[in-house]
């Protein structure tokens, strides 16, 4: 197992220009490296250009004081990959990049963005989140040679009793049936409201940020008396919500999505109800209940389903982290662990 693990003489950093995000938390304590988050706040695009600029000069003057050999750069923003190409050009040794290329990445307008395909191609490694965006990078013209499949894996050790903080936000009945979301085009929130009307004993709490809702098509007037929309959390209030819920479901209308929900699910040692699309099910079928995200009925069935047999299904969950954290780390991480390691 340790053969899997980067040599810890190996400064790593993982930069963001973008909040918090569990993928990178869960990789750190297995990979070594520091997390930094630089968020760009929403703005039209010429006041954009210029925190661009700053983020970039803010970037580099950072990687600079802090030396790292290995730079990880979450994409889409493109622009902080060329802060890392920069701070490669400027350091007095061998410097690493790997682009972790979200989903975004490969698709309008970020698969078009100036110098995206220059700066990746001098990267030393391109991630990709599954297969099917391994696929999509092909079809783009990546360099194939480079790119990776490095899926999301859990966290360990997140299971644990809730500290309160969500019972004093959620004033309502048990069972509670979690949709963490973004109100994205992808995500059936009607389909949601319509299974939670078939089940008024169960209270539905759908994270995110309700503002973005109507430009994506979700009508949220009028919602079901047993539907809880608290907004967008802090992390501690979040994760306390992780331990508190009965059920955490992921849903997507979108073929080759990998939801990061179905992660914190099984971080979390948390029943699990997911769409039943050919990436989620090969991904986490053996721990989750599988429903149709078109069909209210087919969700609300899936989530009681998972709340009569909540402790068999929070078994699966924490099961399936474990079995999933043994395959990263050995075939998925180790291979591109070799090449952090090369001339190093």
């Amino acid at each position: 197992m340790n053969e899997s693990l980067p040599s810890r003489s190996l400064h790593q950093v993982h930069l963001a220009w973008t909040t918090f995000q569990r993928r990178q938390e869960s990789m750190s304590n297995i990979v070594g490296f520091d997390c930094w988050f630089m968020p760009v706040p929403k703005c039209g695009r010429f006041q954009k250009a210029f925190i661009y600029l700053r983020l970039l000069y803010s970037s580099v003057s950072r990687l600079k004081v802090s030396s790292p050999d290995v730079v990880w750069v979450q994409l889409p923003q493109v622009p902080a990959l060329w802060a890392a190409l920069i701070y490669r050009l400027l350091a007095r040794k061998k410097v690493k990049i790997v682009a972790d290329c979200h989903n975004a990445q490969l698709r309008h307008p970020w698969s078009r963005f100036p110098l995206a395909l220059w700066s990746l191609k001098r990267c030393d490694a391109i991630l990709v989140h599954n297969d099917d965006m391994h696929e999509k990078a092909r079809v783009l013209g990546w360099p194939i040679q480079k790119v990776l499949v490095l899926e999301d894996v859990p966290v360990t050790g997140m299971a644990r009793q809730s500290v309160g903080l969500a019972a004093r936000l959620v004033k309502a009945p048990k069972p509670w049936v979690l949709f963490p979301g973004s109100f994205a085009a992808d995500e059936p929130i009607n389909e949601v409201f319509a299974a939670a009307r078939l089940e008024p004993e169960f209270t539905f709490i759908i994270t995110g940020r309700p503002v973005h809702a109507r430009k994506n098509g979700h009508n949220i007037e009028n919602l079901p008396r047993n539907v809880v929309l608290p907004g967008f959390l802090p992390l501690d209030v979040f994760n306390d919500l992780l331990c508190e819920a009965d059920v955490v479901m992921g849903l997507t209308r979108e073929e080759g999505v990998q939801l990061s929900v179905c992660n914190e699910a099984l971080s979390f040692g948390r029943p699990l109800v997911t769409s039943n699309t050919k990436l989620l099910t090969k991904m986490f079928g053996d721990g989750a209940v599988l429903v149709e995200t078109s069909d209210p009925k087919s969700i609300v069935d899936g989530c009681r389903n998972a709340v009569i047999n909540m402790s068999e299904y929070a078994n699966r969950s924490l099961s399936l982290a474990e079995k999933r954290l043994m395959d990263w780390r050995n075939n998925q991480f180790h291979a591109l662990n070799k090449i952090l390691r090369n001339n190093h």
